[in-house]
């Protein structure tokens, strides 16, 4: 008898103590975002679509790192600014555990669809004297983005087959001009098929169009050497 009160009276502080832990920790506070004091680098690309968009790439230090949840956030205002700056803050949630002191890099993006007409630049908060301006030239907010073509085939007549491949082609393309971690937005502009025959031909091609983000540089004027020459008529 003795040995089941004690059983009993075992689970019962067992049980206390778990509540107890678990007050503890839903008590506990959540780690609120801080601004990132310094703002290293600011990457934007104004895309002359319909909606306009803008694509903004900070990247920032911080003291130590640990740092998580890193976020780009647009400021919403109840009239647009006088200057057409457009104001971001680069935030990020700092470590709760000991982490290694050394000064480490954070990056965040923002996708913008619709971009008013009166934005003119945009202007990336960190702390005290932490701040980059970017404003845009008349030349970068007319530039129509260069639209690439990526062609995959299957043999065997399948669109996943075809797809994947373009997409491959894409994907080594991100990197070019030497260009990291970038992104791009795609999409089909037209799938063709081929069969018949006395090999059984069974063929599919999907042409993608995509818009990289920073976009691809420009390609080179081709020469007059380059150029096909017009045929004289006869």
């Amino acid at each position: 008898m003795n040995d089941f009160k004690q059983s009993v009276c075992a689970l019962l502080i067992l049980i206390l103590t778990n509540c107890c832990l678990n007050s503890l920790s839903a008590a506990d506070p959540p780690v609120e975002p801080e601004t990132v004091k310094k703002i290293k680098k600011v990457e934007t690309q104004v895309l002359t679509t319909n909606p306009p968009q803008l694509f903004v790439a900070v990247s920032g230090e911080v003291p130590s790192g640990g740092f998580t949840d890193v976020t780009l956030t647009r400021v919403s205002y109840r009239k647009p600014p006088e200057d057409g700056i457009q104001d971001y803050y680069l935030k990020a949630v700092p470590p709760t555990q000991p982490a290694i002191a050394v000064i480490s890099e954070v990056k965040a993006r923002d996708r913008w669809v619709g971009m008013p007409f009166w934005v003119k630049g945009i202007r990336v908060h960190g702390v005290d004297d932490g701040v980059k301006v970017v404003l845009f030239n008349e030349e970068q907010s007319k530039a129509r983005p260069r639209v690439r073509r990526f062609k995959g085939t299957s043999n065997s007549g399948s669109y996943d087959e075809a797809i994947k491949a373009a997409l491959a082609k894409l994907n080594k393309a991100l990197a070019d001009d030497g260009v990291r971690d970038a992104t791009a937005t795609w999409k089909v502009s037209s799938v063709q098929g081929e069969v018949g025959g006395i090999t059984g031909l069974n063929q599919l091609s999907v042409i993608i169009i995509a818009n990289r983000q920073p976009a691809w540089k420009t390609q080179p004027a081709a020469t007059s050497e380059s150029k096909p020459k017009p045929e004289k008529s006869e």
